[in-house]
């Protein structure tokens, strides 16, 4: 693999400032965050911590059930965003390496999609962990280098693997993200496999009208192998 050099946290923050302003860029269907918040079971007024929140989608959600979420991202753009999205303000500007909050103060902290964009990804691990409580949980979702359609695609076509277009960026096959989960003080119980969800709104219609190719991602993901899924959704807690 050819090497890159690491941008800055200022340049990082400014790039995403300018793909958030595109509304609706990085978001995915709520079929998706709702199936994520089911997979936690979280109770009713705990507390939820969503790292790189983005638009809030899944604060949303976890507000109408109950909980009492808060968000934080790099970008302002953002935040700014999920504020409106959830209808409170309950997003704020942060890295996700240096979480402004006490140890052990949420029940849950979810990280959809944005670990393998850190500049660290070992140091957001590790402040996940530090803030979520003894028995609290944790639902970390990172990318497969080596989904299916994406070999199909792009590597057999085209010679190059997937980019997802964003500053930073790393793919790594299911054991291999277990394995650095589980190298920074927390400990994997489940792993699931995600290859887009069934519609269950509107909305939902509305997004894969937009994003068509996630639709054949949909329908071929009953005979995607679970190690040649479009990516991973674990459920951890901390080690002892």
């Amino acid at each position: 693999m050819l090497k890159k050099s690491i941008p800055s946290r200022e340049v990082v923050s400014s790039k995403y400032d300018e793909i958030y302003s595109i509304n609706g860029e990085l978001r995915d269907s709520n079929a998706f965050y709702q199936w994520v918040l089911s997979k936690l079971n979280p109770k009713p007024g705990f507390h939820l911590l969503d790292v790189a929140c983005g638009e809030g989608h899944l604060l949303r959600f976890a507000h109408e059930m109950g909980l009492h979420p808060i968000g934080i991202d790099l970008s302002y753009i953002a935040t700014k965003t999920a504020n409106r999205v959830v209808g409170n303000n309950i997003a704020l500007v942060s890295d996700g390496e240096y979480l402004p909050f006490p140890n052990q103060t949420f029940d849950y902290v979810t990280n959809l999609g944005s670990l393998e964009h850190f500049v660290s990804p070992e140091r957001g691990l590790a402040e996940m962990g530090r803030v979520l409580k003894p028995d609290g949980w944790i639902a970390i979702v990172l990318p497969n280098s080596y989904y299916l359609l994406d070999i199909i695609w792009h590597v057999w076509r085209r010679g190059y693997p997937v980019s997802h277009r964003q500053i930073i960026e790393r793919f790594a096959t299911a054991g291999e993200w277990r394995d650095l989960i589980q190298a920074n003080s927390l400990v994997v119980y489940r792993t699931y496999k995600y290859n887009m969800r069934f519609p269950r709104s509107l909305e939902d219609w509305r997004w894969y009208w937009r994003t068509p190719q996630k639709m054949l991602y949909f329908i071929l993901s009953p005979l995607t192998p679970f190690n040649l899924s479009y990516s991973f959704l674990y459920i951890c807690r901390r080690a002892n």
